[in-house]
């Protein structure tokens, strides 16, 4: 369950995303995704703080990240 709330995460789908350029997602699609504790659920906002991103990085993966439902 905490693997999905941080697969959901637009974080995890830029990330993937950076390197996904067809629907297929190989292995290498992953290569940018950092492995996390999943002792516990993730959010963006834990991720974006652990990895210190900028308001400028949020930003940007904010407006090419629409929101899972």
């Amino acid at each position: 369950k905490n693997f999905e709330t941080y697969i959901k995460t637009k974080f995890f789908r830029f990330l993937a995303l950076l390197k996904k350029n067809t629907q297929n997602a190989a292995r290498g699609v992953y290569e940018f995704v950092p492995l996390q504790d999943f002792s516990h659920p993730w959010t963006d906002e834990m991720l974006y703080k652990k990895y210190n991103l900028t308001e400028d990085e949020i930003a940007f993966i904010e407006s090419m990240i629409r929101p899972m439902e």
